[in-house]
């Protein structure tokens, strides 16, 4: 039998919060909210597209411009769906308020932090290299 440790009792405890998290995802939804993504899965997204930005500005300042690109397009067809006269009102029908609020902060979160990470790598480059320049003529 394994010990009881205090590591495993995090994990499972982690474990058993991510599950209940993500269990609104598992049942399918018969009508026009089955195509909208669950909004844990948005989070998700957001939380992804935040540490892929991170990972891509700390390589090059310019290259989560290029995440930018499908994830505009990917919320352009989320919040399309959401402002459609016909679509609109039978997802905030099934799914409700909140789920149009989530989608909607999610894809704002989802367009800015690319930019933002992007920005602040650029900021930083542009105060660095002053300060290099002048390490050079010193030698």
């Amino acid at each position: 039998m394994t010990p009881v440790t205090p590591a495993l009792v995090t994990a499972r405890w982690v474990g058993g919060v991510g599950l209940a998290w993500l269990a609104p995802t598992v049942p399918a939804f018969a009508g026009v909210a089955e195509r909208e993504p669950p909004s844990a899965v948005l989070w998700l997204l957001v939380i992804g597209v935040a540490a892929l930005s991170w990972v891509m500005a700390c390589r090059r300042w310019w290259l989560p411009l290029a995440l930018w690109v499908p994830v505009a397009l990917f919320d352009s067809a989320l919040v399309a769906d959401l402002v459609d006269p016909v679509i609109g009102p039978a997802v905030r029908q099934e799914l409700g308020l909140s789920y149009m609020m989530q989608a909607d902060v999610t894809s704002a979160l989802t367009l800015v932090l690319p930019l933002m990470f992007a920005n602040a790598m650029f900021i930083r480059r542009e105060q660095v290299k002053p300060k290099l320049r002048r390490d050079i003529w010193r030698r």
